[in-house]
């Protein structure tokens, strides 16, 4: 039997619909980002994802979540889509539609809150993980005594880092794996395995003297480059936290509902950026855009019944609710983020 070759490993992940594959060696984050981690640690810039503080030395080190590992596949997936969402039709899930006056037409015009890109399509823990596990077993096909685990953001392991070494892209200053040819539309995955592989170069950093990202974060999240205080980020207070969004911070969250993607949009590789083929990421109306009305009538069955199978599930018919009412106050005061928020 022939051993398996890196070049083999990428060839099966192309194939199976990832845009980018590369080999990272399975050792430790560098000395540098393992200190800068501690300090984000001590600081408690975490807040309430106490997920991160937890399995930290494992974190550091993926040889103690797959002992014997010597490789780490890393995939990644463009799920950018150019075309701006289309407006959510009011009848969606059984929620009733705002108040109509005597002729028919609504009290105020319709309002959305907006959607981070990634959470437009399919939820990508599902289909990255599904494509991983895919991989996988083309490997032990070939390799029946090969040891592998499929990582998709849910487990303690460095996925940026170890992509940038695998030659993904490098860590730009938003804290983002950025392609030149991509840019930071990407959506992670690793297969860990004690497959020895020939490792790929790592990325090169090519961000320069470019500050645009840390300059046009609205709720000036970033410490400096490639450090967030995850408890200023829009994306962190519309999704991760479950408290009410501080009052200093909910004029500068706009009407995102769900996520961020303005450090994103001002990036210069993503201004060029292809537009994904891939059909899992194509815009679901029903997910693309929310209507703020709408968000402050969900119960938690028509929640469920609406955002099955979407990366909005990981929020909540009430948090969704407390952020959709912000969004509201937000356009009403014409403070929405973004060009062409309605009036």
């Amino acid at each position: 039997m022939q051993p398996i070759t890196a070049q083999t490993v990428k060839n099966w992940g192309h194939q199976l619909g990832f845009d980018r594959v590369g080999i990272a060696p399975a050792v430790p984050v560098d000395a540098q980002r393992q200190v800068a981690y501690h300090d984000y640690l001590a600081d408690g810039r975490f807040g309430e994802m106490t997920y991160l503080a937890r399995n930290v030395a494992m974190r550091l080190d993926p040889r103690k979540l797959l002992p014997g590992a010597q490789s780490i596949i890393c995939v990644a997936v463009n799920y950018y889509y150019a075309d701006t969402p289309p407006d959510q039709p009011d009848d969606s899930a059984g929620i009733p539609p705002a108040p109509a006056t005597a002729t028919g037409e609504s009290k105020q015009p319709q309002r959305t809150g907006k959607v981070a890109r990634y959470a437009w399509g399919r939820d990508y823990h599902h289909v990255i993980k599904s494509r991983l596990k895919t991989l996988s077993r083309k490997i032990q096909q070939a390799a029946p005594q090969t040891r592998l685990r499929c990582f998709v953001d849910t487990a303690p392991l460095a996925e940026r880092e170890h992509a940038a070494r695998a030659g993904i892209g490098w860590i730009g200053k938003h804290g983002l794996v950025l392609h030149q040819k991509i840019g930071s539309w990407l959506l992670l995955g690793s297969l860990l395995t004690d497959l020895s592989l020939e490792p790929d170069t790592p990325a090169t950093d090519h961000c320069g003297s470019c500050t645009r990202c840390l300059d046009a974060c609205p709720t000036d999240a970033f410490i400096g480059p490639q450090q967030l205080d995850p408890r200023k980020c829009i994306s962190y207070l519309t999704i991760e936290s479950r408290k009410p969004i501080p009052d200093r911070l909910k004029h500068p969250t706009g009407n995102w509902i769900f996520g961020c993607d303005v450090c994103q949009e001002v990036c210069p590789f993503n201004r060029r950026a292809p537009q994904t083929q891939d059909a899992d990421f194509a815009p679901r109306p029903q997910w693309s855009a929310i209507d703020l009305h709408q968000a402050r009538s969900f119960t938690d069955a028509s929640f469920s019944q609406r955002f099955t199978g979407s990366a909005l599930e990981r929020t909540s018919a009430a948090h969704l609710a407390d952020v959709a009412e912000v969004c509201r106050e937000n356009l009403q005061n014409n403070r929405g983020q973004g060009p062409s928020d309605p009036l």
